[in-house]
């Protein structure tokens, strides 16, 4: 009988050569020179006899195992599957799988509520934990696949053979069409898959409510209730997995596609080339390049040739950029207070001057050294202001501020024209 404690301590030590021999040969087989040659190559101070001891060590413990009527080796089908979950080294499985767990699923619910019809807690403890290793078992896959289609993602990515982008993205492609697409189905909102989620969390949760009534053991009530939690979490996972395997699969797919397309049209220009000539098809695309001095000016070959040769005697020029001690700092504009400026079209301020002024004059007028912006700022703000009484002009005119000429529908205080009106009735 072998030890476990023994083979987990010798998988600790020899995990280099185990993860090796999987990267290399998959599910494959090896002869014994290989395994020894692995094992030199993570431990080249072994000397021959040590190679030899792990290489039995490897053998009596049944991690590497001898094929029938063979000398070749082959890694144990338990240890490849730790292994493999461990390095996440998945091979992607079949929509069919999952559906099959779900009607057995549903199939089991079924048996679940008959016994709660007829009050037999021995199967409703029995089946409430079949349904929960179906419910772990495909969560299970979900992640599974997941992990698989990332890898597939990942060998096709960085495969860079002179495959063409068909033969490299072939493995994506078949994940695409053998188990995104049925899955898609399958998780449909409106699917049968949802109608059947939806049934079985309906019964549970009535399975619930009647064992609760009658009072029965906690530990039934329990396992009921974490059952139709992890039911619910199930398809919530099933749907987060599903959308992020489509994310990591359609980016190479589109690829696929436009490459198709590409290698269309170039097959087809190739072909007009081989029946026209070069000069008949491609003479109407050939592009025309203007130097610098020649913006609104169509170049000809000759510049192109220029150009081209301009190219060559390129030269790279570091340019020091300017230390920020040497910049000025910034200074924010000196704008006046605006309780100032509206204190400028008080009754008091307005007999003293002399007929009725516009707002913009009055602004230029008192504030000379501000910009144009900054004036037009104010003018803003008092035109808009609730407590002024203003009148516009319907003609407009032309105003010069801070050296900027503008054409505006000037502002008057009405106030200050009702006064003058209400002087000349007198």
């Amino acid at each position: 009988m072998i030890i476990a404690k023994r083979v987990l301590n010798t998988l600790n030590e020899l995990w280099p050569v185990l993860e090796t021999l999987m990267k290399r040969f998959k599910m494959g087989d090896f002869s014994v020179k290989e395994v020894q040659s692995v094992i030199k190559q993570h431990f080249p101070h072994y000397s021959g006899a040590q190679i030899y001891k792990e290489t039995n060590r490897l053998l009596s413990q049944d991690i590497l195992v001898p094929l029938a009527k063979s000398s070749q080796l082959e890694i144990n089908r338990a240890v490849s599957d730790f292994a493999a979950y461990l390095l996440q080294d998945e091979s992607l499985g079949l929509a069919g799988e999952i559906h099959v767990l779900v009607e057995d699923l549903e199939r089991v619910s079924n048996k679940l509520e008959q016994a709660v019809n007829d009050n037999d807690y021995g199967d409703i403890s029995r089946y409430t934990r079949i349904m929960d290793e179906r419910v772990r078992k495909i969560i299970k896959l979900y992640q599974h696949n997941e992990n698989a289609i990332y890898n597939l993602v990942e060998q096709a990515k960085s495969n860079s053979s002179t495959l063409s982008l068909a033969k490299r993205y072939k493995a994506v492609i078949e994940a695409f069409d053998e188990y995104i697409e049925p899955m898609l189905e399958m998780l449909d909102i409106n699917g049968a898959f949802q109608v059947c989620f939806d049934a079985i969390e309906h019964n549970l949760t009535e399975h619930l409510l009647i064992l609760k009534q009658t009072g029965r053991s906690s530990v039934t009530i329990r396992m009921l209730e974490q059952l139709r939690t992890r039911i619910l979490d199930m398809h919530s996972i099933g749907r987060q997995s599903l959308t992020q395997s489509a994310d990591m699969l359609m980016p190479l797919r589109e690829e696929l596609r436009q490459n198709t397309l590409i290698t269309r049209q170039a097959a087809k220009v190739l072909s007009l080339i081989r029946k026209r000539g070069l000069d008949n098809v491609m003479s109407a695309h050939q592009p025309f390049f203007a130097s610098e001095t020649q913006h609104h000016q169509l170049g000809s070959n000759a510049q192109l040739v220029s150009y081209m040769a301009g190219l060559t005697e390129f030269e790279e020029h570091e340019y020091e950029m300017p230390d920020a001690s040497t910049v000025s700092a910034y200074q924010p504009p000196h704008i006046p207070s605006f309780k100032d400026v509206r204190a400028l079209f008080k009754p008091a301020k307005r007999s003293s001057s002399k007929g009725k002024q516009q707002v913009i004059d009055v602004l230029n007028q008192h504030y000379p050294e501000l910009e144009s912006d900054e004036l037009l700022y104010l003018y803003q703000k008092l035109i808009n202001d609730p407590t002024m009484t203003l009148s516009q002009s319907d003609t407009p005119q032309y105003k010069t501020l801070a050296g900027q000429r503008f054409s505006l529908y000037p502002f008057v205080d009405a106030s200050e024209q009702e006064q003058s009106k209400s002087k000349t009735t007198l």
